[in-house]
């Protein structure tokens, strides 16, 4: 992968990124009288791609077609070689997880389909309905084949997603170290470190043992995972003090105030990662750095018109949006 393939597809992610919302329009989103008027507003400021002003399109709709809508452009305007399968392998994994808790569970797995995938999740549901994990793409046959077994097994439904999890990320790292790109790397290590975090206060205020905590954390480069798991067995203030002493102090900070705080601090980490981006002129960053960023974007606009829908302020709303990345 050489970034000079990658010229005409970063230069396009710039135009894309002046597309995105900014913290006005989020605001109007926030004191929109209603979700129709809500979905009016995205619906004129572009979103699902041109020609959606005045159309009735509900406010869901609109968001989905605005994913499909940047995928399509993203994959027109990329090498072939592009490691664009790293964020789709997250929806993968997520949509095997789900259909296994609903294969389990006898409730549809449907309506919680991550898009867009690499795998069909109608494949995924038709191999575990079957029972036959191993039927699955290479990606996910080792991985499903261990947490069908868990599952079956020990009906310990948080130790397969541990399975999973370990699995999805050692596939993320393996992807970053074969396209010889720091800047990937980095943001995968950082996104370890952050999940090692969740998994340390978590199992500290549940009071998970040792071995159980050892067994979840994954490995990475920014925070030891040992030291992390030995002191989520003890307590919390043992686990904010590794995260002081490992140049985390803002999450031990934020963790002292609200677990809601600790996992808005981390979704900004991984924002503020993704700002050096906007200095590199050309190469694979700028257009990961907006695919994450504009996941971000989408993941906000969901959280407020769900919330407008379900009568939540919008003071309350409004504390639980990230930074944005435009």
């Amino acid at each position: 992968m050489k970034d000079i393939d990658f010229v005409f597809a970063s230069a396009y992610m710039r135009t894309l990124e002046k597309k995105m919302l900014g913290k006005a329009d989020f605001e109007t989103l926030l004191n929109a009288a209603s979700l129709e008027e809500a979905s009016r507003y995205l619906a004129s400021k572009g979103y699902g791609g041109d020609g959606r002003a005045g159309r009735d399109l509900d406010w869901e709709t609109l968001v989905k077609e605005e994913l499909a809508y940047i995928w399509a452009e993203i994959k027109n305007t990329c090498p072939e070689d592009a490691p664009l399968d790293v964020f789709l392998y997250q929806n993968d994994f997520h949509n095997l997880k789900t259909i296994l808790k609903a294969s389990f569970s006898g409730i549809d797995y449907r309506p919680s389909v991550l898009e867009p995938y690499t795998i069909e999740p109608d494949v995924i549901a038709r191999a575990v309905a079957a029972g036959r994990p191993e039927s699955l793409p290479d990606i996910l046959k080792a991985p499903a084949i261990e947490a069908y077994q868990i599952l079956t097994r020990d009906k310990d439904g948080q130790l397969a997603e541990i399975a999973l999890d370990k699995a999805l990320f050692a596939l993320m790292r393996t992807v970053a170290e074969q396209t010889e790109n720091l800047f990937l790397s980095g943001w995968v290590d950082l996104h370890t470190a952050i999940v090692n975090m969740k998994i340390a206060l978590r199992g500290a205020a549940s009071g998970k043992d040792g071995a159980f905590l050892q067994r979840a954390m994954m490995d990475c480069g920014r925070i030891n995972a040992g030291r992390l798991a030995d002191a989520a067995a003890r307590n919390i203030p043992a686990v904010l003090q590794v995260f002081s002493q490992s140049s985390f102090e803002g999450a031990a900070v934020a963790a002292r105030t609200s677990f809601a705080a600790f996992e808005l601090w981390c979704d900004n980490a991984l924002i503020a990662y993704l700002q050096s981006a906007r200095y590199i002129t050309f190469g694979f960053e700028p257009i990961f750095a907006f695919l994450v960023g504009k996941q971000y974007e989408l993941r906000s606009v969901r959280t407020i018109l769900s919330g407008l829908r379900g009568g939540v302020p919008t003071g309350v709303l409004r504390e639980r949006l990230c930074e944005l990345y435009a």
